[in-house]
């Protein structure tokens, strides 16, 4: 073949090629836009039209540009001002199309940035060294999809005297195709909540009448304690298949890690603080299945480190939640869906406040017909020795329509339910336990002569080096410590 033929068969085989991939590039970006439109109208959907206010999106060849705006409208003003200025959350999204976007094989590269638009001093104060989040989204050829979320370090405080401050938060999901398995990562380095006052001060500090100094002043509000919680080394994994009409639930498991969780209290008076929590090594894990329209779900936690002043060579909690329906589940989250599109966050708080016992009551025989059970065991070793609590209970038997009519749900569950809770606790705690209560006097005699009271009276037993107790409660009798014992008044009613 002449030089001149192989130039050709090159330049046509070049011009195949660009005009191969633009045709590719057009098509991916006109399925990305219409992907982009039917995820805001699923949120328009979720949100309502009085949220999502605002949808442009301005397709390019080979990039696009998207720019979002929900908007939240605030209470009005009680006291009859004008009323504030709404709230909104601007999304702006750079897309860049496939079958090469961003340098990598994917129908779509969307880089999304977000911006608070409306918020008063005060709040663009406490906002100042704060930034916003971004997510990089990838959508591959195969419809499949990564999430990338980045949350830059930073800091937020008020006038009061509390601040939040953090490392870099990152966060890494994939989606399958049908929207369903997630699989999913994430990481903060360390989080940080100072500052935090005793409400229960506050709130009698604010029942109290205002006094006036010389200068008709307004006095100043007196100090209360004040907590700050301190988290470092944070990451943890998922892996899930959600079920249709559930928000993100369905069967799978996750595991999380965590170096140190530190807890402190500033007294009012003054002086140093004083530790509350200091575990370090905490490691856990969950598993949910699901099966005959119920869900469970068993997660463990360990750890070591210590609890008030108690410093624990180990510690460990599984806690069992067995056989809840479904479809109860689905009728909760449905109204909290249907209150927040009403009326926002506050509507679907006073919604779950207002209209929870009704929905439980209107789900309460599928609730119980599926037989839930829930179980929690804690145990600790301190000194070398371990203690046990266990608690717990089951429905094992749905009360007839009947029971129901006759007594109600409460007395109905009482005669066809068990619950359970044992301790057994080294009897070398109990020292340290009356000094760490607030008993700082007692002695071993005091600690015998009321472990001896509590055993005459049947409340516990002496198991050697142990102190048990065990209670139970079926089939409307209650047994402690194998002796039946009477029912409180009223409970049965």
């Amino acid at each position: 073949m002449s030089k001149k033929r192989v130039g050709v068969a090159v330049a046509g085989a070049v011009a195949a090629a660009v005009v191969a991939y633009g045709g590719s590039t057009w098509y991916v970006g006109q399925r990305v836009q219409a992907d982009y439109q039917e995820v805001v109208a699923e949120l328009r959907k979720a949100l309502g039209d009085d949220v999502v206010v605002s949808n442009d999106y301005d397709k390019g060849f080979f990039s696009s540009k998207a720019r979002l705006v929900l908007r939240w409208a605030p209470a009005p003003d009680e006291e009859g001002g004008p009323a504030p200025e709404p709230l909104r959350l601007v999304v702006a999204s750079d897309v860049r199309h496939g079958p090469l976007a961003g340098a990598r094989i994917a129908g779509a590269v969307i880089d999304s940035r977000f911006a608070l638009e409306g918020l008063d001093a005060d709040a663009q104060a406490r906002l100042a060294k704060a930034f916003a989040p971004t997510i990089t989204t990838v959508h591959h050829l195969t419809g499949s999809h990564d999430v990338h979320f980045q949350l830059p370090a930073g800091e937020m405080g008020d006038s009061e005297g509390m601040a939040m401050r953090w490392h870099e938060m990152v966060y890494d999901m994939a989606i399958s195709r049908d929207g369903r398995h997630l699989q999913g990562s994430f990481r903060l380095p360390e989080f940080g909540l100072t500052g935090i006052p005793d409400e229960s001060a506050l709130a009698e500090s604010e029942g109290e009448p205002e006094e006036e100094n010389d200068n008709d002043e307004t006095a100043a509000v007196e100090p209360v304690d004040r907590t700050s919680v301190q988290l470092q080394g944070m990451d943890g994994r998922f892996d899930v298949t959600v079920i249709d009409g559930l928000w993100g639930i369905g069967p799978g498991k996750g595991d999380f890690r965590m170096e140190r969780a530190f807890v402190s209290m500033l007294p009012a008076a003054g002086g140093d603080a004083k530790p509350l929590l200091d575990v370090k090594n905490v490691a856990g894990n969950y598993a949910i299945d699901a099966a005959n329209g119920t869900l469970g779900m068993t997660t463990q936690l360990k750890a070591a480190g210590r609890v008030g002043p108690i410093d624990f060579e180990a510690l460990s909690a599984e806690e069992k939640i067995q056989r809840i329906s479904i479809e109860a589940i689905r009728s909760f989250q449905r109204v909290v869906l249907d209150s927040y599109r009403a009326g926002g966050i506050a509507n679907a708080v006073a919604a779950i406040e207002q209209q929870g016992t009704t929905v439980l009551m209107e789900n309460a025989p599928r609730l119980v017909q599926a037989l839930p059970a829930y179980s929690m065991q804690l145990k600790a070793t301190y000194q070398g020795k371990t203690g046990e609590l266990q608690y717990g209970g089951e429905v094992q038997r749905a009360p007839s329509e009947a029971e129901v009519a006759q007594a109600g749900w409460g007395p109905a569950l009482m005669k066809t339910s068990a619950l359970q809770a044992s301790a057994r606790l080294p009897k070398a705690w109990m020292l340290p336990l009356a000094h760490a209560t607030g008993r700082p006097q007692a002695t071993e005699r005091d600690v015998d002569a009321m472990l001896g009271m509590a055993q005459s009276s049947g409340y516990v037993r002496q198991d050697g080096e142990f102190v048990t107790s065990t209670v139970q409660l079926q089939s409307g009798q209650l047994n402690l410590n194998g002796k039946t014992m009477p029912l409180p008044p009223g409970l049965m009613r």
